[in-house]
Parts: structure tokens; C-alpha cells; sequence
């Protein structure tokens, strides 16, 4: 491997993993910024669909992630017990069925399209840029996702600059060609559709190139009958359902966010929170690119029986993500306006929109903390404790605390909601973080 996460020194060896990560979560991150851009300068609400077919994407990405994630958390612990060939069945697997699934589900999509659109309570207005935008997307995510499920992986085997480097390319290519498509070819929403398929089959092919024909690659993907195929995709399930349960209550909370902001606001509302989920997602592949460094090594040395390194790993993660996370609150805080104005020329959308964030962002730095507690509890194989932290955050306090408080304030009162949601689960996750460490410091004696 690249990087010796067994031994090499643990401050070094996380931010060797994790700069790359970062690097190219933030990549992502400003790819989905730029497009909400563009998208939001055809209209709002051409930014409305975007924002209300998210569910659908989310429901998707569940079953993304229960594979991508399982799959990489699995081939970091074989590889910590010098089991290489089952992390090569494993990674197989993994390509194996993504596939599978993202082409059942288009199916399923394009059959029940009409009555699962009508279900998310969409305007007539937007409806057309609705059905434009997600359609494209669903089907040409059969050759655009596997790419992005297999990309954890990377990071497991210790090619953490390699997935960086890709998703960089990707996502210059998708900035690149949004506006050619959007208002070069007159193609809308659709062109902004197109442009995303493309990048993402662009990585979907190097990845899949790379772990077939690298020779510098640990392990390497090979088409071939796996022994133990159920044991490897229960082992490898069981590991990515905390990220799969987490998605799914997801999509269904943002439906319901996005029915209560229609419910007791507008279209605009749903377009205001669209941005605000924009600037959260730039701060939240932050913490995620040290959650995937700190993954890495605590995987190994789980696996390894080096707890002692799991600790220092962990300690690290915990603090960096809340220095960085503290940092980007404040550019939030303090600059509302000037983020609200990034996406859309709209005055009354900006207002609406740098109103609100103060409230709906307020606790960004606690979340960092959640994040990086819950998917490490995910990668030691405490699925039940990951799960439970992340559905706090996920909608256990989010949708009682807007039952509470919508009616009283209306669409603020689903803004404080959110706020009270990341704090509560935030400061419960901690304190199961502290039980950790205090653990992980007797067994390395």
C-alpha cells in the first residue's frame, strides 16, 4: 500500500489520506454548488425541482452506499487481516451488484414515474422541469454511480490521491460542461442533467480501468466466481446498513421538510433550502473527507488489533473536523447574503434565503463531532449504535420538533426544527464518543 496504516505515524498518515479525501469531497462540493448555480439562473423554479425530486436521489443513493460503504469498510478489515484475496471478492461483489440494483430501480422509476412525482406534491409550475431533470438522472445513473460506489474503495486499499484526483477531473468536466448544455444547446434543466450523466460515466470508466489494469493497486477487480458470495454480502450489508437505514430516513424526512415548507410557505421556500442544503453539503464533504481518512485507519488497525492507533486516529479526526467545521460556521454566519446571492439573482429568494440559514445552519460545528462518531462506530461493526446516532440527527427529533414548532412559527419554526435536531443528536453522540475513547485507552494497555 501507498500509505502503511499500520504503522506509519497516525497524525501523518490521517491527513495523507484525508487532504486527498477532502480535496476531492470539496471537488464534489463545488461542482453541486456551481450547478445549483446555473440551474438557479433558469429559474426558481427549475431550482424548485431539483430540491423536491432530491428524495428520490436519496432513496438511490441508500442503496449506493449500502454496497459502496459496506463493501470498503469489509475490504479495509480483510486487508488489516492480510486476507487479500476475499477484499478482491468482495470488490467484485461490490461492482457486481450496483449494477444489478441501479438498473432494477430505473425500471421501477420509469414505470411508476407519473404517480411517484404526483406523490411529492409537486407545483404545476415546476412539474415539467421535474420530470426533465429526474428522469435523465435515474437513467443515467446505471453507468454513472458504480463508479462513485467502487471510489470507496479507493481510500480503503490506501489510493486515497488517486480518488481524489478522479473526482477533481469529474467535477471540472461537470462545471465545464453545464453551462454548454444549459445555455449553449437552449437544453435547461435537461442539459444541466446530461452534463452530470457524463461526468459521472467518466469516473464510473477510470475507476473501474484503474482497479482492472493498475499495477501499483494492492488489489485489483477481477471477473470471477466467489466462493463465499453470500457470507462476503451479508458481511458487507451488515456493515453498510447503518449508511442505507441513514439514507432512507433521509428521503423520507426531506419529503416531508419539503411538504411542510409547501404546506406553510412556497415553492420559494423549497428553493431557499435547496441553496441552504447546498452550503451544508460544501461543509459536510469537509468533515467527510476526515471521516474517510479516519475510516481508513481505524478499519486496518481494528482489524489489525492495534487499538491504540484506532485512539489516536480518532482523537485527531474529532478535533480537525470541529476546528474546520467552526470556521465554515462562521463564513455562514457572517456572510448569509453573499451565499444566497451566489445562486440566484432573484431579490426575494436571497432574502428568503439569508433569513433563514442563520437559523437552519446554526450547528455546524456540533455536527462535525456526530458525523465523524457515527461512521466510525460503522466501521468497527457497531452497526446498531451508528444507526441509532445517526437517526437522531436523521428525523427521530427533526420531525416531532417541526409538528411542535411549524404551526407556531410556519416555515421559521422548521429552520429552528432542523437546528434543535443537529444539537440534540450532536451532544447524545458525543458523550457515546467519550465512553469510546475511554475504551479504546484500557484495551491498548
Amino acid at each position: 500500500m501507498k500509505t502503511n496504516l499500520g504503522t506509519e505515524k497516525t497524525s501523518r498518515l490521517l491527513w495523507q489520506i484525508s487532504i486527498p479525501a477532502i480535496l476531492g469531497m470539496l471537488s464534489s462540493a463545488i461542482f453541486n454548488i456551481v450547478d445549483r448555480i446555473y440551474v438557479g439562473k433558469i429559474n426558481s423554479y427549475a431550482l424548485t425541482a431539483v430540491g423536491i425530486t432530491m428524495p428520490i436521489q436519496i432513496i438511490q443513493m441508500a442503496f449506493v452506499l449500502l454496497i459502496g460503504i459496506g463493501t470498503s469498510s469489509l475490504i479495509s478489515i480483510k486487508l488489516g487481516e492480510d486476507k487479500k484475496d476475499e477484499a478482491e471478492d468482495i470488490l467484485f461483489l461490490a461492482l457486481k451488484y450496483i449494477l444489478l440494483f441501479l438498473m432494477g430501480f430505473a425500471i421501477v422509476f420509469r414505470i411508476f414515474m407519473d404517480p411517484i412525482l404526483r406523490l411529492l406534491a409537486i407545483s404545476e409550475e415546476a412539474m415539467p422541469y421535474a420530470k426533465d431533470y429526474i428522469s435523465i438522472m435515474i437513467l443515467g445513473s446505471i453507468i454513472g454511480i458504480p463508479g462513485y460506489c467502487l471510489n470507496n474503495s479507493l481510500r480503503s486499499i490506501g489510493q486515497a490521491s488517486t480518488s481524489m484526483k478522479i473526482i477533481v477531473i469529474t467535477s471540472i468536466l461537470n462545471i465545464i460542461l453545464d453551462p454548454i448544455f444549459i445555455f449553449l444547446f437552449k437544453m435547461g434543466i435537461a442539459g444541466a442533467a446530461i452534463a452530470t450523466v457524463i461526468s459521472q460515466t467518466t469516473l464510473t470508466v477510470y475507476v473501474i480501468y484503474a482497479f482492472a489494469k493498475r499495477t501499483d493497486f494492492i488489489i485489483h477487480l477481477k471477473m470471477r466466481k466467489v466462493k463465499e458470495e453470500v457470507k462476503l454480502l451479508k458481511e458487507s450489508i451488515r456493515l453498510g446498513l447503518p449508511s442505507f437505514f441513514i439514507q432512507i430516513l433521509a428521503a423520507i424526512v426531506n419529503f416531508y421538510v419539503n411538504y411542510s415548507l409547501i404546506s406553510y410557505g412556497t415553492d420559494l421556500d423549497v428553493a431557499a433550502v435547496t441553496i441552504m442544503s447546498s452550503v451544508f453539503s460544501f461543509y459536510h464533504m469537509v468533515v467527510m473527507g476526515i471521516v474517510q481518512g479516519n475510516n481508513a485507519i481505524c478499519g486496518f488497525n481494528w482489524g489489525a488489533k492495534l487499538y491504540g492507533r484506532v485512539r489516536e486516529s480518532l482523537q485527531l479526526a474529532l478535533f480537525y473536523s470541529f476546528l474546520l467545521s467552526f470556521l465554515l460556521f462562521l463564513v455562514v454566519m457572517l456572510f448569509p447574503q453573499v451565499l444566497a446571492s451566489m445562486f440566484s439573482d432573484d431579490l426575494s429568494l436571497i432574502k428568503v434565503t439569508s433569513d433563514g440559514m442563520r437559523y437552519y445552519l446554526c450547528m455546524l460545528p456540533l455536527i462535525g463531532l456526530q458525523t465523524v462518531g457515527s461512521q466510525y462506530f460503522q466501521v468497527i461493526g457497531k452497526a446498531r449504535l451508528s444507526s441509532v446516532l445517526a437517526f437522531l440527527r436523521y428525523g427521530i427529533i427533526l420531525v416531532p420538533a417541526i409538528l411542535l414548532l411549524a404551526p407556531i412559527f410556519g416555515v421559521k419554526g422548521i429552520y429552528i426544527s432542523n437546528a434543535l435536531s443537529d444539537g440534540i443528536a450532536s451532544i447524545i453522540a458525543i458523550f457515546y464518543i467519550w465512553i469510546e475513547l475511554i475504551r479504546l485507552k484500557k484495551q491498548a494497555e
